[in-house]
């Protein structure tokens, strides 16, 4: 008999000490209703946990949001499952509700008083990680209890890092408040994207006019990776074309190309070499690039994810560095380090977030901070670009009676033309165009002034033409090989023809030559072969154009 009593104070012990332990029943007293707080938590999984109101024997609390792995569960992934009670007023008995709870890793099957609400990504053997996705959940009208309690269960399962509620706080309210919030967040995901789509626009178009200069290229491939990267958050996303665990591929490429690109934008204003340090570091980020496309399980990406998040911050550092000793006094330079500081500051926020050492709030309908940051750094660093690309172009010396640009820089952008022409195997043409009237043209004359303007007129804003004399003109023809070339010159003739014909009856002499690595070394090589062809033409007399033998 004594040992009897003492068993059964035993189990009066132990089920007061698991009462005590059970998470308070919520009221719902308005809408929204905060759903954070304590939860009961249990690992495995068994299909009839769905039921509401089963036996507590086995659970234990746990706080939400916030992964597992940071109260106790360290080494556990799996499947797990959440449950919470909360009593529902029957003044709501109106109300279509929804449930928006946060992210969750990686997947979750939602269900109220044993009701299936929704589910998103899919567990194993077809596992699909949703991890990025936010869960936003119509609740059936079957479904709640007016005027009694409701048992919410959540089945989770994660397969690597961080598992279960990852925040922001869950919450019940009317669905369309939830709607809206769902609606919003995408809007200011897709603006946003579209604000970087627009600025790297802008940049390619520079670049298009003015190939040498990479930076704008690398800048526009920036923004475009970022603008990919915060996209692949949106519910209307990128998700909705190739699927959760593709998105998340996605993601992992592109914040990997991004934080690669950064630097060279900044490198190039400062007119500094990147450091050798910072190219193997890129080179690095590019393998993860292609690690993302080939590797068959995307949990193993997070070790890349990792990678990415260090050297963000390292070369977040660097640019405030460069900027600091190389930029500081510039028309730019304070703004550029203060947006770049922001942009540091709001990222590493996000990393620790990330990393579960920060909790994760909703910022406005989102859940990073460094958008908030990336729209000042972007137009910054495109408005130094653009004025410096408007600078070479137009603050550099050229020729005062025509305005166009001096032979010198012409000669100095055909080299850089001829080594991007090496690397593409893109044709690269020059020519000499001669043009005399009735009178020769001298650097007053109001020919050239007039011949000028046609050609600038004429030619694509990727060419350049260039003054070579008093009745000469220098012309680079990019991505135009010698048949492309004889067509434009043609051109070319009609329309000085056609606007010095009635007073000066002109005449148009040309000498073209193709660029051949195998043959041109130097600029000057190129331009005396095309010299070649002018005299050649020359001697034909009459309109004529002569090619390079």
């Amino acid at each position: 008999m004594k040992r009897v009593a003492t068993a059964i104070a035993l189990a009066i012990l132990v089920s007061s000490q698991v009462v005590a332990q059970e998470p308070a029943t919520i009221v719902v007293e308005d809408l929204p209703c905060s759903l954070a707080g304590t939860w009961l938590f249990r690992t495995g999984h068994d299909p009839a946990w769905a039921s509401p109101f089963r036996e507590r024997r086995y659970w234990q609390s746990i706080e939400v949001p916030g992964p597992w792995e940071r109260q106790g569960f360290a080494s556990y992934n799996g499947h797990a499952w959440y449950r919470l009670s909360f009593f529902l007023p029957s003044r709501f008995a109106g109300e279509t509700l929804g449930l928006d709870l946060g992210t969750v890793g990686d997947i979750d099957e939602v269900f109220l008083n044993g009701r299936p609400v929704g589910a998103t990504g899919s567990p194993p053997p077809e596992f699909e990680k949703a991890t990025l996705a936010r869960r936003f959940y119509l609740i059936p009208k079957d479904a709640p209890r007016f005027g009694e309690h409701n048992e919410l269960s959540v089945h989770v399962y994660n397969k690597t890092r961080f598992g279960g509620f990852l925040g922001p706080a869950p919450r019940l309210d009317r669905w369309d408040h939830v709607l809206l919030t769902q609606v919003l967040r995408d809007i200011a995901t897709w603006v946003l994207a579209a604000v970087l789509g627009t600025l790297a626009l802008l940049q390619l178009i520079v670049f298009s006019s003015q190939r040498h200069d990479l930076e704008h290229l690398t800048f526009a491939l920036f923004l475009l990776a970022i603008a990919l990267y915060y996209l692949t958050y949106a519910t209307w996303g990128p998700v909705r074309l190739v699927g959760h665990s593709t998105n998340f591929r996605l993601n992992v490429a592109c914040l990997l190309a991004a934080v690669a690109l950064f630097l060279p934008p900044i490198y190039a204003l400062a007119r500094q070499g990147l450091p050798i340090a910072v190219m193997g570091s890129q080179s690095l980020l590019a393998l993860g690039v292609a690690f993302t496309v080939v590797w068959r399980d995307e949990s193993d990406l997070y070790f890349w994810v990792y990678v990415a998040e260090l050297v963000a911050v390292l070369f977040a550092v660097v640019a405030l560095r460069a900027i600091a000793l190389h930029l500081w006094s510039g028309a730019w330079g304070r703004a550029l380090f203060g947006t770049s500081l922001a942009f540091l500051l709001l990222v590493t926020l996000d990393i620790l977030v990330d990393s579960g050492l920060v909790p994760r709030i909703a910022v406005f309908f989102g859940e990073m901070y460094s958008p908030l940051a990336i729209i000042p750094l972007a137009a910054v660093l495109s408005v130094a670009l653009v004025s410096r690309w408007a600078e070479h172009r137009w603050g550099e010396p050229t020729d005062l009676a025509t305005g166009l640009s001096t032979f010198e820089r012409f000669t100095a952008t055909l080299g850089r033309e001829m080594d991007r022409s090496r690397r593409s195997f893109a044709p690269l043409t020059v020519a000499l165009l001669r043009i005399t009237g009735d009178a020769p043209i001298t650097t007053d004359d109001t020919i050239g002034s007039l011949a000028a303007k046609v050609l600038r007129r004429s030619l694509r804003q990727v060419d350049l033409v260039a003054r070579r004399g008093d009745d000469t003109f220098a012309i680079l023809l990019a991505d135009t090989d010698e048949r492309a070339a004889m067509a434009t010159l043609d051109r070319l003739r009609r329309a000085i023809a056609e606007t010095l014909g009635a007073s000066h009856h002109p005449t148009t002499v040309a000498g073209v030559a193709q660029y051949r690595p195998s043959r041109h070394t130097a600029p000057a090589e190129l331009l005396a072969e095309a010299e070649g062809a002018l005299y050649a033409a020359m001697n034909e007399g009459g309109n004529a154009t002569a090619t390079a033998p």
